[in-house]
C-alpha cells in the first residue's frame, strides 16, 4: 500500500507526516486525545450491562426483560451511526465528537437515579445515542490523520475503546457498590472533562496544515485501498460489505450476550458475588484490548480473513470447556477469557476491511460496522435471554458456543467474493 501525498515545497514534508511517508508524528497529540476520548466513551457504553444484577433486583426483571436492556443499548448505540457517517463524510466540523461525548456521559450517568424502568430505559437510549454519534467521526478523524499507518492508528484507537470497555464494569460496580445505584452520577465529571477538551482542541488540530510560508495547504488524501480491492466493481464490493456486516452482526450477538449474561451466570448459577463477576468480566474485556492489537498484527502478517477465521474457530471449544468446569475454577475462567479474546481479536480487521471496501465513504463504512452491524447483533440478546429463562443460563451459553459456525460460513463467502476468479468476475464484474 503506497501513500498519496499532496504537492509540497521540496523543503517541506508532505502535509500531515513527519517525512512524507511515515507515521504522522505532528498529529500524535490529536490521535492520543481521540484514543483517550474513545476509552471514556466506551466506559459509559459498557457500564449498563455488567450492572444487570442490580437492575434486575431494583426493577424485578426476568432474564428476557433484562436482555431487553442490552437490545435497546445496542440499537440506540448503532442506529445513529450510519446517519452521522453520512453527515460527517461531507462536513468538516469535528465537534460532533465533543457533543456526542457529553450526551453519552449525561445519559449513562443518570441511569442510577431513574425512579422507574421506563425512565431508566430513556436514559439508556440517550447514552446510546451519544456513543452512536461519537464513533463514525472518531474513526474518520483517526483514519484521515494517520498517513500510511491507518491500520496501526485504528488499532490503537480500538485499544482505547477496549480499555474503556474493560473499565466500564469496574468503575460502574465500584460506584454502585460504594454509593448505591445513584453512584453512577460519579462518572459524569469524566465525560464533561473530555468533552470540553475535545471541543477546545479538535477545531485547531484538524484545521488544514500550514507550510513554512504561512500558506494553507490541503491535507494528504486518504490512504488508498489495496490494489486487489480497488480494481473490484462497486457492486461486488458492496455485496462483500453486506456479508461482512452479517459477520459482525452474528459475532456481536456472541459478544453482547457474553457481556450481558456472564455476570448473571456467576451470580445466579455459580453463587459468586457481583464484585467477583464484574472483575472476571472486566479482565476478559481488558485482555480483549491486547487481543485487538495482536489480531491486527497477525492479520498484516498472515492475511485478514485467515486470522478472522482462525479466531472464530477457537471460540466454541473455549466456551464449551468453560461450561464443563466449575465456573470459578482458574482453568474455567482462563477459558472464558480466551473465548472473549478470540471474539474481540477480529474487530479491527472488519473495520479496516469495511473502510477499504467502501473507500469513498469511510465514515459511513465505519458507522455500518461499528454501529449498525454491532447493534443489530445486540437485538438478538433477548432471544438468548429467552433461552436462559426456559432452559437455564448454561444452555444459553451453549447456544452461543455454536454461533461461530455461522460466522465462519459468512466469512468464507466474503473471501470467495474478494478472491480473483473467472466465475466471480462474470457474476459481479471486475
Amino acid at each position: 500500500m503506497t501513500a498519496q501525498t499532496s504537492p509540497a515545497p521540496a523543503s517541506v514534508p508532505a502535509a500531515g507526516t513527519s517525512d512524507g511517508t511515515s507515521f504522522p508524528v505532528r498529529h500524535l497529540p490529536l490521535l492520543a486525545l481521540m484514543t483517550v476520548a474513545h476509552a471514556i466513551v466506551d466506559t459509559y457504553a459498557t457500564m449498563v450491562l455488567p450492572l444487570l444484577p442490580f437492575w434486575q433486583v431494583k426493577f424485578g426483571l426476568s432474564y428476557g426483560v433484562a436482555g431487553l436492556i442490552a437490545a435497546i443499548s445496542s440499537l440506540t448505540g448503532s442506529v445513529a451511526q450510519p446517519i452521522v457517517g453520512i453527515v460527517t463524510d461531507r462536513g468538516r466540523d469535528p465537534r460532533w465528537v465533543a457533543l456526542s461525548t457529553l450526551i453519552a456521559a449525561v445519559g449513562i450517568s443518570m441511569i442510577g437515579i431513574a425512579p422507574t424502568y421506563p425512565i431508566f430505559l430513556a436514559c439508556v437510549v440517550l447514552g446510546g445515542l451519544g456513543t452512536s454519534g461519537f464513533h463514525p467521526q472518531g474513526y474518520k478523524i483517526v483514519g484521515s490523520y494517520s498517513g500510511t499507518k491507518q491500520a496501526l492508528a485504528t488499532s490503537w484507537f480500538l485499544v482505547g475503546g477496549n480499555v474503556g470497555v474493560a473499565m466500564g464494569p469496574l468503575l460502574g460496580t465500584f460506584f454502585v457498590v460504594t454509593y448505591g445505584t445513584a453512584g453512577t452520577l460519579g462518572m459524569l465529571p469524566f465525560g464533561i472533562g473530555i468533552a470540553g477538551a475535545l471541543w477546545y482542541a479538535l477545531p485547531k488540530w484538524t484545521a488544514m496544515p500550514v507550510d513554512e510560508f504561512g500558506v494553507k495547504t490541503e491535507p494528504a488524501p486518504p490512504t488508498p485501498p489495496p490494489a486487489e480491492i480497488a480494481v473490484l466493481s462497486r457492486t461486488r464490493r458492496f455485496i462483500a460489505l453486506g456479508f461482512l456486516i452479517a459477520v459482525v452482526a452474528v459475532r456481536s450477538t456472541i459478544s453482547s450476550s457474553l457481556n450481558s449474561y456472564i455476570p448473571l451466570y456467576f451470580v445466579r448459577d455459580a453463587h459468586e458475588s457481583e464484585a467477583f463477576a464484574s472483575q472476571v468480566l472486566s479482565i476478559m474485556l481488558l485482555i480483549g484490548a491486547g487481543a485487538t492489537l495482536l489480531g491486527g498484527f497477525l492479520a498484516d502478517r498472515f492475511g485478514r480473513l485467515q486470522v478472522l477465521a482462525a479466531t472464530l474457530a477457537g471460540i466454541p471449544p473455549c466456551l464449551i470447556g468453560f461450561l464443563l468446569l466449575p465456573a470459578a475454577s482458574p482453568v474455567a475462567i482462563a477459558l472464558l477469557w480466551a473465548a472473549g479474546a478470540l471474539v474481540t481479536a477480529g474487530f479491527s480487521i472488519t473495520v479496516v476491511l469495511a473502510q477499504e471496501l467502501w473507500f469513498e465513504r469511510r465514515a459511513l463504512a465505519s458507522g455500518l460496522i461499528v454501529g449498525f452491524a454491532f447493534g443489530a447483533g445486540g437485538l438478538f440478546v433477548p432471544a438468548v435471554g429467552s433461552v436462559a429463562d426456559a432452559m437455564g443460563l448454561k444452555a444459553a451459553i451453549y447456544v452461543l458456543a455454536g454461533l461461530p459456525v455461522i460466522v465462519l460460513a459468512l466469512t468464507g463467502i466474503v473471501a470467495w467474493l474478494l478472491a480473483p476468479g473467472t466465475r466471480r468476475e462474470q457474476a459481479f464484474g471486475r
